[in-house]
């Protein structure tokens, strides 16, 4: 047994100090509408590559900012 002979962990304080980290390049959730037809070109685009819509997209977002210089 840990934490001093009990069986289950010991409860954090509410209000004691958050332990995370907040590390810059931390992912945000977004919302976006398109066409349908190209989020069906979308999903198979990813799957297709075995990654996450998600990735795909930020992957594709970066391609283009540096195109363009952003």
């Amino acid at each position: 047994m840990q934490n001093g002979g009990f069986p289950f962990k010991k409860r954090e304080s509410p209000l004691s100090q958050p332990t995370k980290v907040v590390v810059a390049s931390e992912r945000v959730k977004y919302t976006a509408t398109m066409d349908r037809d190209i989020r069906k070109r979308l999903k198979f685009a990813s799957a297709k590559k075995e990654i996450q819509i998600s990735q795909y997209i930020e992957e594709a977002v970066l391609e283009k900012m540096e195109r363009e210089g952003d």
